[in-house]
C-alpha cells in the first residue's frame, strides 16, 4: 500500500542519528519491527524501519544515520505539513510468540526495529518471556534511545551494552560482539532464539559467531540494513 504522509518534527537521538516523525495515514496497519520504503521525490527512495510501536498513536517515526548523502541532506530539508510517500509495511523481523528466551543484538542504528518490538511488548507484556539486549556502538554518545532502553519495564529483561569506549557507560563491555562475549554474558544462550539487526558485516559476523557456538539456523532471525550509508 502507497500512503501520503505529513511531516511533524525532527529530534536528534544522538549527534549522527536523527527521528523524522510523520502523522500516521489512516488506515495503516503495521506490526513492530517492519519497515517501510520511505519516498522524498527527486529519485530518493529508502528502506527504513520504524522505530515507533503500533501502540504508540498519532505519529509514526524513522530513524537514520546522519550520512551527509543527497537522502539525508533531503530528510533535513522537510519542514513541519511538508508530505511524503511511503510505502509498505513490509518485512517480518518479528518475535517467534512461542520463544520463552529472546536474545536481540543490535549494531548502531540497526536498534530501530528493536526499539519498535520492545516498546510494543512493554505494552502487554508476557511473563513467560525473558530478553536480553546487546546493543553494539561506538561510545556513549552513539547509543540511540539509551534512556529508554535502560528502563524498558519487561519481566526478566537486561541490556548489555558493548562499546569501543567504555568512558561512562557503567558496566557496558569493551569491544565487539563476539562468541566469547555471548556465552560470557548469557549463560542459558542455548536456550535463545536470536535476532540480530544492524548493518551487513555487523549482521553476518554475529551469525558466524552464533554458527561457532552451534546455535541452529532456524532459531535466528535477521534484518539487515542495506544502504547503511546512505
Amino acid at each position: 500500500m502507497e500512503y501520503r504522509c505529513e511531516f511533524l518534527e525532527r529530534l536528534e537521538r544522538t549527534p549522527a542519528s536523527v527521528s523524522y516523525r510523520f502523522k500516521t495515514p489512516a488506515k495503516l496497519i503495521y506490526a513492530a519491527g517492519q519497515f517501510m520504503m520511505v519516498d522524498l521525490g527527486e529519485g530518493l527512495v529508502h528502506p527504513l524501519s520504524m522505530s515507533d510501536c503500533p501502540e504508540e498513536t498519532g505519529f509514526i517515526e524513522f530513524t537514520k544515520r546522519m550520512t551527509g548523502s543527497p537522502y539525508c541532506q533531503r530528510l533535513e530539508s522537510l519542514k513541519p505539513g511538508e508530505k511524503i510517500t511511503v510505502k509498505g509495511p513490509y518485512g517480518q523481523f518479528s518475535c517467534d510468540e512461542s520463544s520463552r528466551y529472546i536474545v536481540m543484538l543490535a549494531g548502531g542504528i540497526g536498534i530501530t526495529p528493536i526499539r519498535s518490538i520492545l516498546k510494543s511488548r512493554e505494552k502487554t507484556p508476557d511473563e513467560q518471556c525473558r530478553i536480553v539486549l546487546v546493543y553494539g556502538n561506538l561510545n556513549r554518545e552513539d547509543i540511540a534511545f539509551r534512556e529508554e532502553l535502560e528502563h524498558i519495564k519487561l519481566p526478566g529483561y537486561r541490556l548489555v551494552h558493548v562499546l569501543s569506549d567504555t568512558t561512562g557507560v557503567k558496566g557496558a563491555c569493551q569491544g565487539f560482539v563476539t562468541a566469547e562475549l555471548i556465552m560470557r554474558k548469557i549463560p542459558e544462550y542455548r536456550e535463545a532464539t536470536y535476532m540480530i539487526s544492524g548493518p551487513p558485516v555487523m549482521v553476518e559476523a554475529v551469525k558466524k559467531a552464533l554458527g561457532a557456538m552451534d546455535i541452529l539456523a532456524g532459531r535466528i532471525r535477521t534484518d539487515v540494513f542495506m544502504g547503511y550509508d546512505e
